[in-house]
């Protein structure tokens, strides 16, 4: 259940405001160079994972943020990389505990170079994300990433745990919160931070991330269902496949077919028909359309406070991005 990125590169690029896109740009050099920097064995690997592709949805946050302040230039730009560098260790070891052989349309680091040079990369990874904050040297944004990265490891040992078993849908939420919207938070709050916010637009933009990623997961497990094979570097009916219960899958054993729908969960590797007739047992409820509605709840909750943020195109993009992520097209 890791998941992508939304909306359309093209849409989140032609509207950024001034100055943003630019500075996304440079995170792209800086991340480049912290894969050529890796040791000699894992160069190959780290370069690959950091320069595959993505929209940068978390530094474009950070960013975003923290220029509705005035933020230090070289420590933004190592805060934006940090984020990103720390988001792509933890899909690296997503894939290795998954056993995931592609994303975004590649094979992935554990498949192309094997678990253990993975791991090894994903730990490196790790410890440039931390360097990059110790430069900074500032306390709140180490504590802030420090916790976001302890959520995304007990959220991603909750899954593996609860995988093809009965999951209530306070848990999903509980593990959502660690696992995706963790680092959303993290990318507002250290945004909000380097730029000299007060603490109540800090929260405020905590809050906002949050939702966001809470929102951003639910529409990903849509997608799972209902999108287009490859795009998202997996095909459909994956969770389901995995045994991973998301909340369209706990609505849908709630008011239909639970029986097909428990087969494909508690197989090893359910065959293509079994897999089908799962997605279409989930299809015939209102699952989707009912996790569609509560990630709309989400974004009006992540848009509620962001009237307490300075009036500017940056508060104006962040609510543009909360609008994109339902009903997105993978």
């Amino acid at each position: 259940m890791a998941p992508g990125d939304p909306a359309d590169p093209s849409s989140l690029n032609s509207s950024l405001p001034e100055g943003v896109f630019e500075t996304i740009d440079e995170v792209e050099g800086l991340l480049a160079a912290v894969g050529e920097r890796a040791p000699a064995g894992l160069v190959a690997p780290t370069l690959g994972a950091l320069t595959s592709g993505g929209k940068r949805l978390r530094p474009l946050l950070l960013v975003l943020c923290a220029a509705m302040g005035e933020p230090n230039r070289r420590d933004l730009l190592s805060a934006a990389t940090a984020i990103e560098v720390l988001h792509t260790a933890t899909l690296i070891h997503d894939d290795i505990v998954d056993r995931a052989q592609n994303r975004r349309g590649a094979p992935t680091v554990a498949a192309a170079y094997g678990r253990e040079i993975a791991a090894a990369t994903g730990d490196y990874l790790f410890a440039e994300a931390f360097s990059e904050l110790a430069r900074i040297g500032d306390a709140r944004l180490i504590r802030s990433f420090a916790e976001a990265s302890v959520g995304l490891a007990a959220g991603e040992l909750e899954q593996y745990r609860a995988n093809g078993a009965t999951v209530e849908v306070e848990a999903y939420l509980e593990h959502i919160r660690k696992k995706t919207a963790g680092l959303f938070q993290a990318a507002c709050v250290a945004g909000g931070t380097l730029g000299g916010l007060s603490l109540v637009q800090i929260d405020a933009l905590a809050t906002y991330g949050q939702a966001l990623g809470i929102a951003f997961q639910m529409s990903d497990d849509i997608m799972d269902l209902v999108g287009k094979p490859g795009l998202m570097g997996k095909g459909i009916g994956t969770d389901l496949a995995e045994g991973t219960v998301t909340l369209p899958i706990i609505l849908a054993l709630r008011e239909g077919d639970a029986e097909t729908i428990r087969r494909v969960l508690a197989h090893p590797a359910p065959p293509p028909e079994l897999l089908e007739a799962g997605i279409e047992a989930v299809l015939a409820t209102d699952a989707v359309a009912r996790t569609e509605a509560w990630a709309r709840g989400e974004i009006d909750g992540a848009t509620r406070d962001l009237d307490l943020l300075p009036a500017s195109p940056e508060r104006e993009f962040l609510e543009f991005v909360a609008s994109e992520v339902v009903g997105r097209d993978a």
